[in-house]
């Protein structure tokens, strides 16, 4: 009989608790490295610029924190490129929507050490729960994200419930991929890019999609098939810019 050690450590909670702290700590030192020291260059259209003005700010700092002046949106993010979050910065306006899985309890114990919000729901566990809580969130004047492929995939596979918090918070969807020059995919449905240390990153943001109040599963499916679209072609866009400079255009 084949024991997995996941089973192991599940049979005993206070070696299980040991693993997910271990696991925490793990997270929020690789995301804090990474902020810290990767070179990192962005795209954008000029539309989508008034919801990034905190981060590419003229003035700077003000006492060690960046002055937000962007408008908030909903940065639509793939599951498995979560090492782009750092650079929506001040992290702590932004909530992510995190699933209520037991992976998912570690990446919100990491990003709320970082400085994020989390609100937590998926499809499966706590989806109007979560959906409430990103709602809140949104009045508050909070920028929000939520990985377009959910918690348990396919990879890169954009799930309906994206264009429906749009609809009901009433902010536009700004796509946003990330790739690195070199990296570590790890073996795990989502394919995690793990960048190596020190190494430069890209950041490609989309147009924003403005969602209108009232639409029909039809129209809703037709966004979900844009927003698909889209993203796609910014995957395939950020990684030419390192695997194929000499393809690489950005248009806006």
């Amino acid at each position: 009989m084949k024991i997995r050690l996941r089973d192991i450590f599940l049979k005993y909670p206070l070696l299980d608790g040991f693993r997910r702290s271990v696991l925490v700590g793990v997270c929020k030192t690789g995301t804090l490295f990474s902020t810290s020291t990767y070179p990192n260059t962005a795209f954008y259209p000029p539309e989508t610029r008034p919801y990034l003005d905190n981060l590419w700010h003229e003035n700077g700092s003000v006492d060690g924190q960046f002055e937000d002046q962007s408008k908030p949106a909903i940065f639509a993010i793939y599951h498995g490129r979560m090492v782009g979050l750092p650079s929506l910065r001040p992290n702590n306006n932004l909530t992510i929507l995190i699933s209520n899985s037991r992976d998912g309890e570690i990446i919100a114990r990491a990003l709320k050490e970082i400085g994020f919000s989390t609100a937590r729901g998926s499809p499966a566990h706590g989806g109007v729960r979560g959906a409430l809580e990103m709602k809140s969130a949104a009045k508050a004047n909070s920028r929000l994200a939520m990985m377009v492929d959910g918690p348990r995939g396919p990879r890169y596979e954009v799930k309906p419930g994206l264009v429906r918090l749009a609809e009901i918070t009433g902010l536009p969807i700004i796509p946003f991929v990330t790739h690195t020059r070199k990296n570590y995919w790890m073996d795990s449905w989502d394919n995690f890019m793990a960048p190596w240390w020190c190494t430069p990153m890209v950041h490609i943001y989309g147009h924003p999609i403005d969602i209108p109040k009232g639409i029909s599963e039809e129209e809703s499916q037709a966004f979900t098939n844009l927003l698909q679209t889209r993203m796609d072609k910014m995957r395939e866009l950020a990684a030419s810019f390192f695997e194929k400079p000499e393809k690489f255009n950005y248009k806006g």
